[in-house]
C-alpha cells in the first residue's frame, strides 16, 4: 500500500516536465548501485547523470537540466538532506526521490521536510524507483509526496 502525504515543499511547484533528453540525476556515492540504477533508468528511457558526492550534485545541477533527481541522504558533503535543500533554495521544480538504508521515520520526515517528494528505503525493488519517478513526473500540480513503507 501505498500512502501519500503533501510533502511541505511540494505544494508550490508545479508540474514538471521532461525533456526529450529526460535526464535523471543519480547521486550515489556506492558504485554497485550507482551502476544499478544507471542500468534501471537507462531501460526505462531515463538519461542518468551520475553525481557521488553531495558537491558534484550541486555542481551537476547548476549545469545540466534534470527533470528529476534520485538522493542518497548519506552522500559526503554536503549530505543529501542538504543537497535536498540547496536544489529547493536554487528553485529547481523537478521530483527528488530520497533513498537511503536508513528507514526511519525521522529520515522520512527530514527528506521530506528538505524537499524530497518521495523516499525509498534501500534495499528496494529497482522497479519501483521507475514507478515512482514517472509517477512523479505524470502528476498534475502539486506534487505528492510517496513513502512505500506505509
Amino acid at each position: 500500500m501505498v500512502r501519500r502525504v503533501l510533502s511541505p515543499a511540494s505544494r508550490v511547484r508545479s508540474e514538471v516536465r521532461c525533456g526529450e533528453r529526460r535526464v535523471v540525476l543519480v547521486v550515489e556515492d556506492d558504485h554497485k548501485l550507482a551502476g544499478l540504477l544507471v542500468r534501471v533508468l537507462s531501460r526505462a528511457g531515463f538519461e542518468p547523470l551520475v553525481a557521488k558526492t553531495g558537491d558534484a550534485a550541486l555542481q551537476a545541477m547548476r549545469h545540466g537540466e534534470p527533470c528529476a533527481a534520485v538522493v542518497d541522504i548519506r552522500i559526503p558533503h554536503p549530505d543529501g538532506i542538504e543537497v535536498c535543500r540547496q536544489f529547493r533554495r536554487d528553485r529547481w521544480r523537478g521530483p527528488i526521490v530520497a533513498i537511503s538504508a536508513l528507514n526511519s521515520t525521522d529520515n522520512r520526515t527530514r527528506a521530506a521536510r528538505a524537499g524530497a517528494d518521495a523516499f525509498l528505503a534501500k534495499p528496494f525493488p529497482l522497479a519501483d524507483l521507475v514507478t515512482v519517478i514517472e509517477g512523479l513526473l505524470g502528476h498534475s500540480p502539486g506534487h505528492q509526496w510517496i513513502d512505500p513503507t506505509h
